[in-house]
């Protein structure tokens, strides 16, 4: 059993894991899968202590435990951060995406949208932050478009379906956003 100091979370892990560093690379994912962002930030920040400051993994991973908790200003910055020492990575550009579209920063969602283009226009996260783009002007039915083909490129991409499912809302199509939503659940229950 581990405790973290932040919440007194208990963690139940395996009475073979051997007591090592790396198993807090792992208690980290537990965290987010868990829902214990508090507890994931400790991991997290235990692991920078260990000498791991300014590691890209961990960067993405304490911007996403902030996108969890809503605090938007610091994954924004996190993950411009980011992208900042490493312009070619795009596991981070949906959700910094999502940030740039809640927030209403038209200028940096299109300068994001024709970066990963640039960098490579046939991942689903570019199709994502493309959606997204359209999706703040109000083009929704080329937001559909570019969500569908996100979804052809990986039909598990749970953020896609939900966001397509909000497109069609804003178009008064609703059994197509029930469709979505429900293939959004299909994909994890749990969010």
């Amino acid at each position: 059993v581990v405790s973290t100091q932040s919440t007194g979370t208990q963690l139940q892990t395996l009475p073979a894991l051997p007591h090592h560093w790396m198993k807090n690379f792992f208690y980290v994912e537990v965290c987010q899968e868990m829902y214990y962002a508090n507890d994931a930030l400790s991991f997290i920040q235990a692991l920078e202590d260990m000498g791991l400051t300014n590691n890209p993994y961990l960067l993405a991973k304490r911007a996403e435990v902030h996108y969890a908790l809503r605090e938007y200003d610091i994954a924004r910055d996190t993950c411009k951060e980011l992208l900042a020492r490493d312009p070619d990575r795009l596991d981070i550009v949906d959700m910094y995406s999502n940030i740039l579209y809640v927030k209403d920063d038209k200028a940096a969602l299109n300068y994001l949208a024709h970066h990963t283009v640039e960098v490579d226009k046939y991942r689903p996260e570019t199709c994502r932050v493309v959606g997204n783009f359209y999706a703040i002007y109000g083009n929704h039915d080329k937001a559909i478009t570019y969500f569908q083909r996100a979804l052809r490129l990986d039909p598990d991409f749970l953020s896609a379906w939900t966001l397509m499912g909000h497109e069609y809302v804003e178009l008064k199509n609703y059994n197509m956003a029930i469709e979505c939503y429900r293939n959004a659940i299909d994909v994890n229950p749990r969010d």
